[in-house]
């Protein structure tokens, strides 16, 4: 197992509270955090502590990546996920309760700390209907869904009449997407082959979904997609 360099963990886990405080003043006041150092503790400082504490860290691998940086960019999208609650319970009018993690990360155990099609958010409508939610946060201005995110929204669509909303976060152009991962088409013209990221077919986001700039106020649900 390889040795972790936890100067560098610190050295990441450092950038994350300068990316999550830089985000925070940019944002429109409805969902801007008041109390961020409190935000930084509880999902940088004490989720980096469990995983440390149930030898996470060192476990993890992607395509020959350091542990270090596979750890960066969980985090970095967890952390953002975390950040946007807030957001999207507005965004939907329903209170935090409603809303459920049902993604299948476990910070104790490496087994099911992992990378699965499953939607990270389980969603209770004003309706009592349900509604997953995959969010994403891009960083490079690249903004693409994973095939296997839409196939696996197709299924639950088809199996459990639950439909499926993709939230991206464009952060490099500080702008939000939002789609319905089961309406996709299959001969979509958005279907792309991405060579930076082995050759994955990937639908790319095109312009059209992005509907909210963060500085902007948060539109609803209910004026996007009419029932």
């Amino acid at each position: 197992m390889p040795t972790i360099d936890f100067n560098y963990i610190e050295l990441l886990n450092n950038r994350l509270i300068e990316i999550i405080k830089k985000l925070n003043n940019l944002v429109t006041k409805e969902i801007f955090l008041s109390d961020i150092e409190k935000f930084c503790t509880e999902n940088i400082h004490n989720i980096f502590q469990k995983l440390k504490d149930n030898n996470i860290i060192e476990r993890l691998n992607n395509q020959g990546r350091r542990p270090e940086q596979v750890y960066f960019s969980w985090m970095r999208g967890y952390i953002i996920s975390s950040y946007f609650l807030k957001a999207v319970s507005k965004f939907f009018n329903v209170p935090l309760e409603n809303i459920s993690l049902i993604g299948d990360d476990d910070l104790i155990n490496i087994e099911s700390f992992k990378r699965t099609p499953t939607a990270d958010l389980e969603i209770i409508l004003e309706d009592k209907s349900k509604l997953r939610i995959e969010v994403q946060s891009g960083f490079q201005g690249i903004n693409d869904i994973k095939q296997h995110k839409v196939l696996e929204a197709k299924k639950i669509a088809q199996e459990k009449n639950i439909s499926s909303l993709a939230i991206h976060f464009d952060l490099f152009n500080g702008q939000v997407a939002f789609l319905s991962l089961d309406n996709i088409e299959d001969d979509s013209v958005n279907w792309i082959t991405r060579q930076q990221m082995e050759g994955q077919t990937v639908f790319n986001i095109d312009q059209n979904y992005f509907v909210w700039k963060l500085t902007e106020n948060l539109p609803k649900f209910n004026d996007i997609f009419t029932k």
